[in-house]
């Protein structure tokens, strides 16, 4: 089927105390075992690529047209999201492939500056009505693609001025979470609450790899609507590709189809989890 629209799949699991799975991905084969895995789940998915992924994919056009591709050919429902982005130029030419939400990262900013671009973004997406979100305090760890500092924990009382002025439709936060590692401390859930009863809008969890089941349900079941998972997806596809190739040495083609199997069988695992964490 066409690209879903992302706003109404993360509103509705929003509204439904559920999660939607926000994939990393990095290649045709990560694109292909991702729908393949939301075929067999049978949940909706958003296909995600940070400034690692497109470069790795051939850009944000080449993105677009592979993932419009694979998902007219699925029965699942798939959107296109553009993560971690830090300038309004990526998002104009995101937009203008086809991505149907994007994300501005202004987190290392000051609060003002970060505010500031927010807005700015904002102004961007309103006339083709995207979805844009918004990361306030920063995860760090380590993920290709992403900027990485220091965490800086979100503020909930900035939360709540940041999602007024800038009108942004989804907001990340950094309560624990790490990019790529185990969590700094585990869920700060007192402080995710109070971000959910000030910013009514869906929260996002990035870099939850490090979390536990038990964390990630309270999670959601505190307005966490979106996770994204990047790190575990890209780790299957190497281990798919490096386990053949042991016994295949100078087999690539076997070795990419591995890795798709990987993702694939990951990705199932991960949609399923991450949809029950909201009973």
């Amino acid at each position: 089927m066409p690209l879903a629209d992302p706003g109404p799949i993360i509103a509705q699991a929003h509204a439904r105390g559920l999660a939607v799975i926000g994939a990393n991905v990095s290649t045709i084969q990560m694109v292909r075992g991702v729908v393949r895995a939301a075929e067999d789940a049978q949940r909706p998915v958003l296909i995600q690529f940070n400034r690692s992924g497109l470069s790795l994919i051939g850009g944000v056009d080449i993105a677009a047209h592979v993932v419009k591709s694979i998902a007219e050919d699925s029965e699942a429902e798939i959107a296109l999201h553009l993560d971690h982005a830090d300038t309004l130029d990526e998002l104009s030419a995101a937009i203008n492939a086809g991505f149907g939400s994007v994300m501005i990262d202004g987190s290392t900013l000051p609060f003002d500056q970060h505010l500031t671009l927010a807005q700015s973004a904002k102004g961007l997406v309103t006339w083709s009505r995207l979805s844009l979100e918004a990361e306030l305090g920063h995860v760090a760890g380590d993920e290709a693609g992403v900027t990485i500092g220091d965490a800086s924990w979100t503020n909930p009382d900035e939360a709540a001025r940041f999602v007024e002025a800038t009108g942004v439709d989804w907001l990340a936060v950094a309560v624990g979470n790490t990019h790529g590692g185990p969590a700094v401390g585990g869920l700060q859930a007192e402080r995710l609450q109070a971000i959910r009863d000030v910013a009514p809008v869906p929260l996002v969890l990035h870099g939850a790899s490090g979390l536990t089941d038990d964390e990630l349900r309270v999670a959601v079941n505190l307005g966490v609507a979106k996770i994204n998972v990047g790190t575990a997806l890209h780790q299957a596809a190497a281990r798919g590709m490096a386990d053949w190739l042991s016994e295949n040495p100078n087999d690539l083609r076997g070795a990419l189809s591995q890795s798709e199997v990987a993702v694939r069988e990951e990705a199932s695992t991960l949609l399923a989890a991450t949809w029950a964490f909201g009973g």
